[in-house]
């Protein structure tokens, strides 16, 4: 009898009840959000930045943002440092466990802070999707279960008052007695996050997966991380295989151990190409982001594992848990009993979450209980569709991502929506601007089809469609853009984001390098592991 079949019976009550709870309040979203709101606004009064608001705890939504503003991070980042520096009541009006680090790929690193109940909104988030599986999934056996680890590839910080900054196991986020449930499922142990090297990361990530037959679960957020694993085994399939047949392997002054594979799962891995979906004949869930810039490799995974259910993990960032993938909503649901939401419309009037009109795009903003308060995340969603009565909603990109060097304000929402229309592949794609004179966009994919010259005249007549970038291509401060194949292209990718300190698994694919100085490095690293045309570099600049 496995483990899973023993704990279900204690688990399900306990399931069902968190998932009536949240039901309860998806029928009443006016009410909910009131509640939490006015929970949040009592919090707020006790602190340096409520005071400085002149915030009450009596206070109502209309008042509070009457004296509360609109902020992003930059408008926050003194009282930040503040409430690093002093660990008092600051921002949050209970202690700080830790601050989790995060950054867009283009941004600087920002530090969030998360205390007991920012970490309960994750417990209980997490608990509801379990539910939900419980319910309505493929029914598991082993439990066996992969949950995204990233390497600790830079040195552990602290603030003055020796709170952790940073975290690179998503077991973290969990409380204790639920990490530790967690725990008796985990294919993966997490010391693997103390390896600091890339490659010895994936050597061991690989092998240890690659040593589960019964794996059934993998939750990770970019679907990429997953295909990074994948490319890695195809590549170095000869050393995992010598890895397997040992039992055991030594990196870093670590020991990792595994069963041996028996002689027919290890013949799996000299198929060329691996066949992965035999390689896990026993996988039913693959969970990650399926949506904006992660559709293509999503649809990659899914080609990969047919036999799986690909769930999209909705909208989670670091400052909160937004959205929640639910089976029998057929959506995506706001978690309205954790962050209070508001919404700029495309007119720039504000909306609360029972206001939302199906078919509509807004920004969200975001008030949680980890000191954010008004706080514009820079994300935009679609509403759908109503789940019991609160409007689901699909995220389908970031509102500040453009790319703006003679000015023609490429967005690479935009960028995303002209590739696709230009071909089904779902080849890697990133467009990088090339500072030359006059500049340009350079496409680089890690597929040959279709070919580079005529796909590259089709892509800038599609970029033309904006009228910015075609002014700019009729007035010549732009050349046409243009198309370079480079196989390794997606793994150079995140080595030189891992590099620059992000986490492994929560990089995102752009479409569009806006960070001119990321796209030249890029450009660079690309370029030593192919061969670049000259004329593409013809200025020096490049």
């Amino acid at each position: 009898m496995t483990m899973l079949k023993l704990l279900r019976p204690v688990l399900q009550p306990f399931l069902r009840s968190h998932a009536s709870r949240f039901t309860h309040a998806l029928q009443q979203p006016r009410e909910s959000q009131e509640r939490l709101l006015n929970k949040i606004i009592s919090n707020l009064a006790q602190t340096d930045y409520g005071r400085s608001l002149n915030i009450k705890a009596s206070d109502d939504y209309t008042s509070f943002a009457a004296k509360a503003p609109i902020v992003d991070y930059d408008d926050l980042s003194d009282w930040m440092e503040r409430q690093k520096r002093t660990e008092k009541q600051v921002l949050v009006a209970e202690p700080v466990l830790f601050y989790e680090q995060t950054s867009g790929s283009s941004g600087g690193l920002k530090t969030i802070p998360y205390t007991q109940a920012l970490k309960d909104s994750f417990n209980r988030m997490f608990v509801i999707w379990v539910a939900d599986l419980f319910a309505h999934a493929p029914p598991l056996r082993s439990g066996k279960t992969f949950i995204s680890v990233s390497p600790a590839f830079q040195q552990p910080e602290q603030t003055a008052q020796g709170r952790a900054i940073g975290i690179s196991d998503d077991r973290d986020y969990l409380n204790g007695w639920l990490r530790g449930l967690m725990n008796r499922f985990l294919v993966v142990p997490s010391a693997i996050k103390q390896l600091r090297d890339p490659t010895d990361f994936k050597r061991a990530l690989a092998v240890l997966l690659l040593a589960e037959e019964s794996l059934e679960v993998i939750s990770i957020w970019n679907p990429s991380f997953l295909e990074v694993i994948l490319d890695f085994a195809q590549i170095y399939r000869e050393l995992l295989i010598d890895d397997l047949k040992r039992g055991f392997l030594r990196v870093q002054n670590m020991e990792f151990r595994f069963n041996v594979p028996d002689a027919k799962r290890l013949a799996l891995l000299e198929e060329k190409p691996i066949d992965w979906q035999r390689v896990w004949a026993e996988l039913k869930i693959i969970s990650c982001w399926t949506s904006a810039h992660a559709a293509q490799a999503a649809e990659r995974l899914r080609a990969k594992f047919p036999h799986c259910f690909l769930q999209g993990k909705g909208l989670l960032a670091t400052e909160a848990p937004l959205t929640l993938p639910l089976i029998e909503a057929g959506g995506y649901v706001p978690m309205l009993t954790e962050v209070f939401f508001e919404f700029l419309d495309e007119a720039g009037n504000l909306r609360l979450l029972p206001e939302l009109e199906a078919g509509r795009d807004y920004e969200i903003i975001i008030t949680q209980q980890g000191g954010l308060y008004r706080y514009r995340l820079g994300d935009r969603v679609r509403a759908t569709h109503r789940y019991q009565e609160t409007m689901c909603l699909e995220f389908i990109g970031r509102s500040n991502r453009v790319c703006d060097l003679v000015g023609e304000k490429l967005n690479e929402n935009f960028v995303r929506e002209c590739l696709a229309n230009l071909s089904t592949t779902t080849a890697f794609q990133i467009l990088l601007p090339v500072l030359s004179k006059p500049p340009f966009y350079l496409l680089i994919t890690d597929e040959a089809t279709p070919k580079e010259t005529g796909f590259a005249g089709a892509l800038d007549e599609r970029l033309s469609e904006a009228f910015h970038y075609r002014q700019a291509r009729q007035l010549g401060q732009l050349q046409a853009a243009r198309v370079v194949v480079v196989e390794r292209a997606r793994e150079i990718y995140f080595d030189y984001f891992t590099a620059k300190g992000m986490k492994f698994g929560d990089i995102k694919h752009q479409f569009l390098a806006t960070n001119t100085a990321d796209a030249e490095r890029l450009f660079t690293m690309m370029g030593a592991q192919t061969k670049i045309p000259a004329w593409l570099s013809k200025e020096g600049n490049i």
